[in-house]
């Protein structure tokens, strides 16, 4: 097999994986091959090869699923991710002081992921799946990345992101958002009221690493009518001030770092 063939059939095999992840159930050849657009034939070739790899597995209904081999991948970064590890003290404590979900994101070029959390104990919470991305521009966590980006990266992601509207209340005014990040930058944590997801509320803080370069954030998302802004206006610093604990145990050492006002 030639190396440029053998790259396209990586491809179509992470297609189908992607496929079968973001779909949260088991798909038959019909379904991926009309959500990847590759023929039939190509789909169950490489469904093959994945099954027997344990990275997928067929039920009997003659559907696929995720296997056992991606779970034991994702174990391993999970337990190899100095960036779980570390924060993953400080997410139990602000479960247990908020009383609500907390959310560890990573942000890797451009993105950002779901990659851990804490559930609320309350009976109505958030809904989220590890692995899911988010939408920088109108998530607490995301903007809170933002804000803390190099200014010529910033304006890169502003100028070719195209933002559309979640909810009726998500901001995609460029210049609205932009006035948004100044006060992040000024408070050291964002917020977000129902913009990724109606009736949700969050807040979110950045995480840095030793270069002071925003890897990933840490939030605490609650259902709207019990996350007052009163509610945000006290856990925000002090998800701001956990943030700052896990990015100084990541390396980080400037002493700039916003405390709020």
């Amino acid at each position: 097999m030639s190396e440029k063939r053998g790259i396209r059939v990586l491809e179509r095999a992470f297609s189908i994986l992607n496929c079968i992840t973001i779909a949260n159930v088991s798909l038959g050849v019909t379904e991926i091959a009309k959500f990847t657009g590759l023929s039939k034939t190509t789909v169950h070739r490489i469904l093959s090869t994945l099954l027997d790899s344990n990275v997928l597995i067929r039920n009997s209904a003659g559907t696929y699923q995720v296997g056992p081999s991606v779970l034991v991948w994702g174990d391993g970064y999970r337990h190899k991710s100095s960036l779980i590890q570390i924060s993953r003290p400080f997410m139990e404590e602000l479960c247990s002081s908020s009383q609500e979900t907390v959310h560890l994101f990573s942000y890797e070029n451009g993105t950002g992921y779901y990659i851990d959390k804490r559930e609320s104990p309350q009976p109505v919470g958030m809904k989220s799946r590890i692995g899911a991305r988010i939408d920088p521009y109108c998530t607490s966590s995301g903007r809170a990345i933002l804000a803390g980006l190099p200014k010529g990266e910033l304006n890169q992601y502003l100028a070719v992101f195209e933002m559309e509207k979640k909810t009726p209340s998500t901001i995609i005014d460029r210049e609205e958002l932009i006035h948004i990040l100044e006060g992040v930058r000024e408070l050291g944590f964002a917020e977000e009221n129902q913009e990724n997801e109606e009736g949700i509320r969050c807040v979110g803080a950045a995480i840095l690493n030793h270069n002071g370069y925003p890897v990933g954030a840490i939030s605490i998302s609650a259902p709207a009518y019990r996350f007052s802004s009163e509610k945000i206006n006290i856990f925000g610093p002090h998800l701001r001030d956990k943030a700052r604990e896990i990015s100084i145990q990541l390396g980080w050492r400037n002493n700039n770092f916003q405390e709020g006002k």
